[in-house]
């Protein structure tokens, strides 16, 4: 089988969980006898893997006209190699050669609600509305759907009107061979010069919105007042930045917050091990949270908010990791309890297993693989 899979840019670029997600399937998917183009921006660092080719649109910063032409001229070209399967991750890499596909299956991975996020986050109402023409038109051409969650599923169904027998769920996976380590927490600590001695909360998020980071600094505020020595690291970049460092300086939470930036793909597995949990605040659209599983494979436990698809993931391990609600006032209250040691999270190893026996890649990517020749099988049946 061959298939083109077209993303938004490279992992090493981005670090977000769409690029993380996608760089991970197109690197494993070889291994179950496929082989795969890959077409994505800001293409670095690139695996020699049997089975993948990977082709860069060159950097995004350039034009909405030349990104539509150069996109466009590209995946005609690698459409010439005639795949058998078509794969979106991102719909505006994809939109502009709808018309180029011809017969050929087409299968969107619908990581979130785009242009509802975009809602939230606050863009200009022309890129909303762009956004949503770009997804309608695209899920309209689909011939399958693939979720990573239960309630993304839910949300094609009422959102964009897609029939449920086209959407299968597979969940996000996580490299357990990276993320599980055999270090110490302390062991963590001192390499990542953090102090050995102080409650350690972390939160690895883009700095958008939705992901409700002004929440949690709201909340660890009034707990610093009762606990002043906890510590939350906020791993991270996005268009917040200015914004969130303006509040912990208004709060003199300094001795009490370190906004980390964007962390290195190697140290991610330090970081995670070095916190005693994470905490995952969003307030809305989460699709899944790749965040949830890499920290549970870390052997970290991690408190989220009751939104999206976190409650999936992570009431079946323990209904301790779910928070009440969104509010500041509800993570105050979730992580005195754990603080205090009120509320009891999982073990480091269960942690571990659970993450390793329900999300780890080679589980995903068979997953994955079943799927698309499935969809392949039925196509070919209903051409003939």
């Amino acid at each position: 089988m061959k298939v083109l899979q077209i993303g938004a840019s490279w992992f090493s670029y981005q670090f977000s969980g769409l690029e993380r997600y996608y760089a991970e399937l197109v690197t494993r998917l070889p291994s179950q006898g496929t082989d795969v183009v890959g077409v994505i921006y800001e293409l670095k660092d690139v695996p020699s893997i049997e089975g993948l080719r990977l082709v860069s649109f060159g950097s995004q910063n350039k034009s909405i006209v030349r990104q539509f032409l150069d996109q466009r001229r590209i995946l005609k070209g690698c459409l010439w190699d005639n795949p058998d399967l078509v794969v979106s991750h991102c719909t505006p890499s994809l939109f502009p050669s709808l018309n180029q596909l011809g017969r050929r299956p087409l299968v969107c991975h619908v990581h979130g609600p785009r242009y509802m996020e975009r809602i939230v986050e606050g863009a200009n109402p022309f890129s909303i509305r762009l956004s949503k023409y770009i997804e309608q038109r695209v899920y309209a051409r689909s011939d399958h759907f693939i979720t990573l969650s239960q309630y993304m599923k839910q949300v094609l169904v009422d959102a964009y009107g897609i029939q449920e027998a086209t959407i299968s769920v597979v969940p996000g996976g996580v490299s357990v061979e990276k993320f599980k380590q055999s270090i110490s927490r302390r062991e963590a600590r001192r390499h990542l010069d953090l102090p050995s001695d102080r409650p350690i909360v972390l939160a690895v998020r883009r700095l958008e919105r939705r992901m409700g980071l002004s929440n949690l600094i709201a909340a660890i505020a009034e707990i610093a007042q009762t606990q002043p020595e906890v510590l939350l690291l906020i791993a991270g970049k996005g268009s917040l930045r200015s914004e969130l460092d303006k509040d912990i300086l208004s709060r003199n939470l300094s001795s009490n917050i370190r906004m980390m930036g964007a962390v290195s793909d190697q140290l991610l597995p330090w970081v995670y091990r070095a916190a005693d949990f994470s905490v995952v605040p969003s307030t809305d659209y989460e699709g899944f949270g790749l965040t949830l599983i890499e920290s549970l494979a870390s052997g970290t436990p991690v408190l989220g908010t009751p939104v999206g698809a976190i409650p999936e993931v992570l009431c079946p391990l323990s209904q301790s990791l779910l928070l009440e609600g969104t509010s500041a006032q509800c993570l105050v209250a979730g992580i005195l309890e754990v603080l205090s040691g009120h509320r009891i999270l999982p073990s480091m190893n269960s942690c571990e297993e659970y993450a390793t026996k329900n999300y780890a890649w080679p589980i995903i990517t068979q997953k994955v693989h079943r799927v698309y020749r499935n969809i392949l099988g039925s196509c070919r049946r209903v051409a003939h």
